[in-house]
Parts: C-alpha cells; sequence; structure tokens
C-alpha cells in the first residue's frame, strides 16, 4: 500500500467520522431544544389551567362554571397520556364560558395572555420536533443509529386558537 492511498483513507476516516461526530452532537441538541421546549409549553398549559379555575371561580354558578372547573382540574391533575384531548377540552370550556354571561372582567385578560403564551410554545415546540424528526429521517443518521434509544418526538397539536 503506498504512502498516498494511506493518506486518503486516512483523510476519509477523519472526515467520516467528524461528521459523524458532528451529526450526532447536532441531533442531540436539537433532542435538547425539543425537552426545553416541552417544558415550556407544559408550563404554559398549567398557567392557562389554573387561570381557568380561576375564572370559573368567579363565574355564576351554572353548568359552563362546573364544566369550566372540571377541565380545568383535568388539565392540572392529568399526565402526558391523553393531554391533547384534555387541553382542547379546556379550551372548548374557556370559550362557552367567555360566550356566557359574566365574563367582562379583569380575570380574560389572564386567560388571553396564557392563552397567547400557549400559542407561542406550541409553535416553537412543533417547530423543534419538525427540526429533530427531519434529521431523524436522514439516511446517514438512521443506517448509524445516531439516535440512540430517543423516542421521536411528536408534535403537540390542540385547538389554541382565539377565545
Amino acid at each position: 500500500m503506498s504512502t498516498t492511498t494511506l493518506l486518503v483513507t486516512l483523510l476519509v476516516l477523519v472526515t467520516v467520522g467528524g461528521y459523524t461526530s458532528w451529526t450526532a452532537g447536532r441531533l442531540d441538541r436539537l433532542h435538547a431544544r425539543v425537552d426545553a421546549a416541552w417544558a415550556a409549553l407544559d408550563a404554559a398549559l398549567v398557567r392557562r389551567a389554573a387561570a381557568a379555575r380561576a375564572v370559573a371561580a368567579r363565574l355564576p354558578p351554572t353548568a359552563v362554571a362546573a364544566r369550566l372547573d372540571e377541565t380545568a382540574a383535568a388539565a392540572l391533575t392529568g399526565g402526558p397520556v391523553g393531554r391533547e384531548g384534555v387541553e382542547n377540552d379546556v379550551t372548548a370550556a374557556l370559550r362557552a364560558a367567555r360566550a356566557g354571561p359574566g365574563g367582562g372582567w379583569e380575570d380574560w385578560d389572564i386567560i388571553d395572555d396564557a392563552t397567547v403564551r400557549v400559542q407561542l410554545s406550541r409553535s416553537f415546540h412543533n417547530t423543534a420536533v419538525a427540526n429533530a424528526r427531519a434529521q431523524r429521517r436522514r439516511w446517514f443518521v438512521r443506517y448509524l443509529h445516531l439516535a440512540g434509544h430517543r423516542v421521536m418526538p411528536r408534535p403537540f397539536d390542540i385547538d389554541d386558537g382565539d377565545l
């Protein structure tokens, strides 16, 4: 084997190794970004549910107020399984409460602020998830199993439109 062949082989190995290391690091950073975005989204959802319970306590005692309190309590105590459905229920209950009587005081400012935070947090989370999923779909990442045993991140899709 000639010196030139040895140097070219060594250069190719160093290049492939460097690219593999860079890609694995990038994938790890993307997963960390997904985790951080989920933590921010979870905090925003908890804040919205707590604000919804505060609004429910100040509403006249009707079925709408009871439903809002029930769905907000479920959102505060529930786990990650079925979370999207629970948060959709909170949104529907908030819409019904706002349309009903007694929905025009300062508590709705807190709800509006919490809703905007949920919308932004969900947008950041879903963008981070899309980036991580795109990186994980590349053949190089799949072939070398650079994602390890990490679960494929999922977007969080809820109805978080304006109330």
